[in-house]
């Protein structure tokens, strides 16, 4: 006896919903069963498009047009129906991505998705050509619409500048921003995130910059992870809400970080084979920072004493140290104060040479029970130069800070206090662009009081002049 099969019988309106809780690809072939159904998986509200589900056979431009295909039913279906359903994500991933040929296709859905209120983007392109010329090419007028975005992924796309003269901000509620394989121009990451006033997460890999220089600028940011990016130089500035900063890259010519009054920033892992300065002008008092740079010449940092620094940088020459000393006043003169401080020059112990600056001359008297039983924290250090806003008047004061510095640099060549700190900064005056931020947060924490600020501000303007 024959069988014969046939599709259950269901009203429209209930296989409508059950197509459109199914993923893209079933909800696709679902749709394709009945006329009635066909274009109902348009609006769904996750959306799933991946070439790679494609690729089962040898012609890639077969395969390639399918997808394309695909991408420009589901447009005509959209364009036929009125109602545009909220768009909860949309993920769009090309294998064979066309330069020139597929642009209309991407822009329109890009388009499409803003008008339906997306929510997450998830956007990768990737082309069988390497070089970033052939890279599909974000305007800034494609997010213009990108009101809804809380969750943005780009991969292996080329941003343009955005115009700074835009007055509103391009993702109002973008939270979580993710960057892969991106090339920006030169001002383009910078106005990108000014462009997104409430982001919270950033994730950069294997990006790249022309030229190789790149700055970050957000009241908002809390989290910033940048690996394996062909960059010399980072510059993350007015992240006062930073907590968390990883940094991981092989570039042969990674030169400078500096991040600048990152004052709640708590957690830091870095491993940069190449890099040469790191400037950390700015943290929580709570810091825990992992800090492996074998090529490191000089390292700057504005650090509590309770901050954790684990520094490998076997080459390191310069450490120059601001202390912020609030917690003095709490601690144990005797004991407690003596072994944090001792701890925490111990970490750059490594370093040929430090400038130390201090608030106050006691805050660096170790009492004589706990030198003589505990190790000298820099028994390597060759140069010590320490500068202080409160120095010793008296003769026993003075006499007590020299057998201290003995005691910590036992076997220092040089051992020099400055009465004042700002004779010891310009005594060790900076020559490199990269100083001017170490030298304006110097300043403005060696000068509290508006007269001292006047004179800084001299001292910064003649600095100016001279580079």
């Amino acid at each position: 006896m024959a069988v014969t099969t046939s599709l259950p019988h269901f009203p429209d309106l209930v296989m409508h919903q059950i197509i459109l809780r199914l993923p893209t690809k079933p909800a696709i072939r679902m749709s394709s069963l009945s006329k009635q159904w066909e274009g109902v998986w348009s609006a769904l509200h996750a959306l799933d498009f991946d070439e790679g589900d494609l690729l089962h056979g040898n012609d890639d431009n077969d395969h390639h047009t399918k997808f394309i295909n695909i991408l420009v039913r589901y447009l005509e279906f959209r364009k036929k129906d009125k109602q545009q359903p909220v768009l909860d994500k949309f993920r769009l991933r090309m294998m064979s991505y066309m330069f020139g040929e597929d642009d209309s296709v991407i822009a329109k859905l890009l388009s499409n998705s803003f008008q339906r209120n997306v929510k997450a983007l998830d956007v990768s392109l990737r082309s069988k050509h390497k070089e970033v010329n052939w890279y599909y090419c974000l305007s800034p007028g494609a997010l213009v619409n990108a009101k809804s975005i809380t969750a943005l992924n780009l991969e292996y796309l080329m941003i343009k500048d955005i115009d700074s003269a835009e007055t509103e901000p391009l993702c109002p509620s973008l939270k979580i921003l993710s960057l892969k394989n991106v090339h920006f121009n030169p001002k383009a990451l910078l106005d990108l995130i000014l462009g997104c006033p409430s982001v919270k997460y950033l994730s950069l890999t294997s990006c790249s910059f022309d030229p190789p220089v790149f700055q970050i600028s957000s009241f908002s940011l809390r989290s910033l992870e940048v690996k394996n990016c062909n960059a010399q130089s980072l510059l993350v500035d007015r992240a006062r809400d930073l907590e968390s900063f990883t940094f991981v890259s092989n570039f042969l010519l990674l030169e400078t970080i500096i991040l600048k009054d990152t004052v709640n920033l708590k957690k830091i892992k870095m491993r940069a084979q190449h890099l040469k300065y790191f400037g950390l002008l700015g943290c929580h008092n709570n810091l825990n920072a992992t800090v492996s740079t074998p090529n490191l010449h000089q390292f700057d940092i504005f650090a509590y004493l309770t901050s954790k620094v684990s520094i490998n940088a076997p080459n390191l020459c310069l450490a120059r140290i601001t202390l912020r000393e609030e917690e003095f006043s709490t601690f144990n003169r005797e004991w407690k104060h003596s072994a944090t401080f001792s701890d925490f020059l111990k970490a750059f112990g490594c370093s040929n040479n430090i400038i130390l600056y201090i608030s106050d001359f006691k805050s660096i008297i170790f009492p004589e029970n706990f030198k003589g039983a505990c190790y000298p924290p820099l028994r390597i250090l060759r140069r010590l130069h320490l500068g202080m806003i409160n120095p010793p008047t008296e003769e026993t004061d003075v006499s007590d800070l020299e057998d201290s510095l003995l005691w910590m640099a036992p076997n220092a060549e040089e051992r020099i206090y400055y009465p004042n700190s700002l004779q010891l900064l310009m005594a060790n005056p900076p020559t490199e662009e990269m100083d001017i931020p170490y030298l304006e947060m110097s300043l403005l924490w060696m000068a509290p009081t508006p007269e001292e600020r006047l004179y800084a501000d001299l001292e910064r303007m003649q600095y100016h002049m001279r580079l």
